[in-house]
């Protein structure tokens, strides 16, 4: 389906937005990118993305935007394991309904960026497969806020590709290296497992690879992305304390215990509207401590994916960044 496509990216101010956007400009595209930040549209602009100024929370402008495209990317969400409800259903769950009703009355393709977040209290861990129950429970607003949204886009467009990254990160990664580099800095972060964690990662080329070829040929419904390998969680944090001149984490103390403790602190601070994010939540520390593979069977199969970028390759990129920057 590709070649010369004219195609809008929400979102394209943000992390996996932005490359995406580039990426597909890149490749001989017109493409619009959306958002909310001019100074990250003017550098879009500067890379060959028509940049719109667009609120996902506002009605008006989308239809003349998807109208006037071959495809849509929706990347845009609010990307944070902690929010508000309201904020996370407006732009994650009410604003995917909009975009996709709006393509399904074009006929436009569409590929939205999901999560796996969406399995995290399902209790599996190990190559966890598309099609696995999850809900009523679930182990953060914001997964429950990315089902919640995929349930509304294949209500309105059962032809939808929902791409579901695990853990994106690379170069202008605003999330998961981030915030190890502030704890370590600090000196706040704990060993919390005496044993190795190994999980699966995201490399943001690969996500945005995956996106490139689901515009090609798209699959219908959810369909896990990942680097395809397992990285070793301590170990790699071990690695980013050297990169950045750090201690690495040598006093232990019980995962279990400080996701209590954490769940408490969520629960505390979620009844007072405008309090500032714990300094740990339930949910960061869940990610540290639970081990989580997919499968990519129905992405190698079906997409074709095979990660350009391997899990050595995307980490000696973040390192070098980090030692540049220490």
């Amino acid at each position: 389906m590709l070649g010369g496509m004219r195609i809008l990216v929400t979102g394209a101010t943000g992390f996996l937005g932005g490359v995406v956007a580039r990426e597909l400009a890149a490749a001989g595209h017109d493409v619009t990118g959306t958002g909310r930040d001019a100074g990250r549209g003017r550098a879009l602009q500067e890379s060959g993305v028509n940049f719109v100024p667009l609120d996902l929370r506002r009605a008006d402008g989308w239809a003349a935007q998807v109208g006037a495209v071959d495809a849509v990317v929706h990347a845009a969400a609010r990307s944070t394991l902690w929010a508000r409800w309201a904020d996370l259903y407006a732009e994650n769950v009410e604003a995917s309904e909009r975009i996709a009703r709006l393509c399904a009355g074009r006929q436009v393709p569409l590929v939205h960026v999901s999560s796996p977040s969406v399995y995290n209290a399902t209790g599996r861990r190990e190559r966890v497969p598309e099609d696995t129950p999850f809900g009523p429970r679930f182990d953060s607003p914001y997964a429950r806020s990315k089902a919640l949204a995929e349930v509304a886009v294949q209500r309105h467009h059962p032809a939808a590709t929902l791409l579901r990254p695990r853990g994106l990160y690379g170069p202008g990664d605003p999330g998961i290296v981030p915030r190890v580099v502030r704890a370590l800095r600090a000196g706040r972060l704990p060993r919390l497992k005496r044993t190795e964690v190994h999980t699966e990662l995201t490399h943001v080329r690969n996500a945005a690879h995956a996106v490139h070829l689901a515009l090609r040929q798209p699959v219908a419904g959810p369909v896990n992305i990942s680097d395809g390998e397992t990285v070793p969680i301590w170990a790699t944090i071990e690695q980013i304390a050297r990169a950045i001149g750090a201690p690495p984490p040598r006093r232990f103390v019980p995962g279990a215990l400080v996701e209590r403790v954490a769940t408490v602190l969520d629960m505390a601070a979620r009844l007072r509207p405008g309090a500032p994010e714990p300094v740990v939540t339930a949910s960061a520390v869940r990610l540290l401590i639970r081990p989580m593979t997919l499968d990519l069977t129905r992405a190698r199969r079906e997409l074709g994916y095979t990660p350009p970028v391997s899990p050595q390759e995307g980490l000696a990129e973040v390192l070098a960044a980090l030692e540049a920057g220490a």
